[in-house]
């Protein structure tokens, strides 16, 4: 359909939400801290980045290119139970040990990985381990006590170094290696969408001009992900318009799908307004910086559930503050603070890539 309608000789969408780790580009030092931990052989790694940030793809990189002995878990067990079955999976039962029965438990399990291992390391990559509970983390950490070589590298949502630095000392004392993914600069975001391109087929940034890129950049925040998302809109209503290059003006001029009504009253936002600046977000009213505050730390919030992170004493009531915060949301949403999706029956709000951006530097 590219091929035929806009003649930019690609063989797909190169803007297709996936984890492809040949595609990986940017946070050069980060790269370097997580391979010289891997090198020296350092027990536990620690990778913080909020949604979209890029962690999974970091961890899949490293996944393909180290050469040693690997284990990928897009997401830690809910047990510590099946850390069994996950070393099972990799290193497999001897004849013997199937024949006897000998299937390892968990407090034999370290027996288990050293005589596997041989000798050799392992590189242990956990990703999402924010959605787990104090419990596994804690079992991480006598894993990585006790077995001989390996090098661990988890990675989540801020609030996990919050979680682990709150309610496990001692895992937090055995951290080595903090690396923090925060967003790509101007040169690697147009790194990003220039790989994609040419991964289809594609030269260069064709069809966007360098204007364009840097409208994407402002943006997009240089949030990898939101910078896959606004360019595959971008390219579906260039197709619609069927233009053969995409201009600064055009990027203006572009409109985001309507979201749906609820209310009659209900706003719809038809336009990417222009990304708020740090003196903006300070002279904010007070609540509405709070919800700022509160949107920073966790994604994807209903406004019931920033309720339950509030100060409820400003408020008469629950129900008083849920019509309250639902205002503010609709301000901050119209003003480019925040952004919001339908999920379900319920409105989810976020952060703007770009304001996201700015509480992750302050």
């Amino acid at each position: 359909m590219f091929n035929e309608k806009l003649k930019w000789n690609w063989r797909e969408n190169p803007f297709v939400l996936k984890i492809d780790p040949t595609l990986f580009v940017g946070y050069e030092e980060q790269v370097k801290a997580a391979l010289k931990h891997i090198e020296n052989k350092h027990k536990v790694a620690l990778i913080s980045g909020n949604t979209g940030s890029g962690k999974t793809t970091f961890l899949k990189w490293i996944e393909k290119n180290y050469d040693t002995s690997k284990l990928y878990v897009s997401k830690p067990p809910e047990n510590p139970e099946d850390f069994v079955n996950l070393f099972i999976d990799i290193f497999g039962l001897s004849f013997f040990e199937r024949l006897m029965r000998r299937r390892p438990s968990l407090y034999t399990l370290t027996n288990y990985i050293n005589k596997k291992l041989k000798g050799k390391h392992l590189v242990f990559l956990i990703d999402e381990a924010h959605e787990t509970n104090k419990n596994v983390l804690e079992w991480l950490r006598v894993l990585t006590d006790q077995i001989d070589n390996v090098s661990l590298i988890i990675a989540g949502m801020p609030v996990l170094e919050n979680k682990i630095k709150a309610e496990l000392e001692t895992l937090d004392q055995r951290i080595t290696t903090r690396i923090t993914l925060n967003s790509l600069g101007r040169i690697e975001t147009k790194q990003l969408i220039q790989k994609r391109i040419e991964s289809v087929g594609g030269k260069g940034i064709e069809p966007f001009t360098d204007a364009a890129l840097e409208k994407i950049y402002e943006r997009t925040g240089g949030f990898p992900r939101e910078v896959l998302k606004f360019c595959d809109r971008l390219i579906n209503t260039a197709m619609e318009k069927n233009l053969v290059m995409i201009d600064a003006k055009d990027i203006e001029e572009h409109k985001e799908i309507e979201l749906p009504k609820v209310r009659v009253e209900e706003p719809v936002v038809t336009f990417m307004p222009k990304p708020p600046s740090e003196e903006q977000i300070r002279n904010l009213p007070y609540k509405q910086k709070a919800i700022l505050e509160i949107l920073s730390k966790k994604n994807w919030l209903t406004p019931t559930a920033i309720v339950e992170e509030s100060d409820m004493k400003s408020y008469k009531s629950k129900g008083h503050a849920i019509r309250s915060i639902n205002n503010i949301l609709k301000r901050l949403m119209l003003d480019g603070f925040v952004t919001r999706e339908s999920r379900g029956k319920a409105y989810m709000y976020a952060l703007t890539p770009k304001v996201r951006t700015m509480f992750v530097q302050s």
